[in-house]
Order: C-alpha cells, then sequence, then structure tokens
C-alpha cells in the first residue's frame, strides 16, 4: 500500500516558504501581503458600532476618521511599490497611527 504524503512534490517547493506554510512570493513581498490583510480588517473595524474611543478623541467620528487615515495608508501599501510624494506622507500618517493606537484596536 502507498503513503499518501502531504508534502509538496519538488517542483512545487521552490516556490513555498521553507516550511510551505505560503507562497515565498508573500514572503518577498511581505508589507504588501499584510496590508492586504490589515485593510479590510480595519474597514470592518471602522464600521463597527463601537463602545468607546481611546483617550485624547473627543467622539466616535474623530476616532473613525484616525482609522480612516490607517485605511488610506494600507490601501495605498496593497500593491504599490513606487509612491507619489503625497502618498509617502499618507503612509507614514497612516502608519505612525497604527502603531500609535494599535492597542486600541478592539472593542
Amino acid at each position: 500500500m502507498k503513503k499518501n504524503s502531504k508534502r509538496k512534490n519538488t517542483s512545487d517547493s521552490e516556490h513555498w516558504s521553507h516550511k510551505h506554510d505560503y507562497p515565498i512570493e508573500e514572503v518577498w513581498n511581505t508589507k504588501n501581503t499584510l496590508a492586504r490583510l490589515i485593510a479590510p480588517r480595519l474597514i470592518t473595524f471602522r464600521e463597527l458600532e463601537k463602545h468607546g474611543h481611546p483617550d485624547g478623541f473627543k467622539d466616535i467620528r474623530e476616532w473613525n476618521a484616525t482609522i480612516q487615515k490607517m485605511i488610506d495608508a494600507f490601501e495605498l501599501m496593497k500593491y504599490a511599490h513606487c509612491l507619489s510624494e503625497e502618498e509617502t506622507k499618507t503612509v507614514s500618517e497612516g502608519l505612525a497611527l497604527f502603531c500609535k493606537y494599535f492597542k486600541n484596536l478592539w472593542d
């Protein structure tokens, strides 16, 4: 009886990470891959009926506007490799806000 192997065949292995968990292209373009994962989750989070906001925000609308800046950054990063000066500024601002409020992305 022949064993059923779960390992990928040798010809496919060059297209996968060393542990065969995901395509190597996702590793080469980690920032784009993560941006494609984060952006839709931030969009959904922004749309939630939240029960509060971090200190320093006067209301949910201001908090949602900040989340939108994060979304804008990740949307630009999803596929772009070469950004304009204005886009680079948008990405920098959004990433700074994402880092600052990362622990507040829950409800």
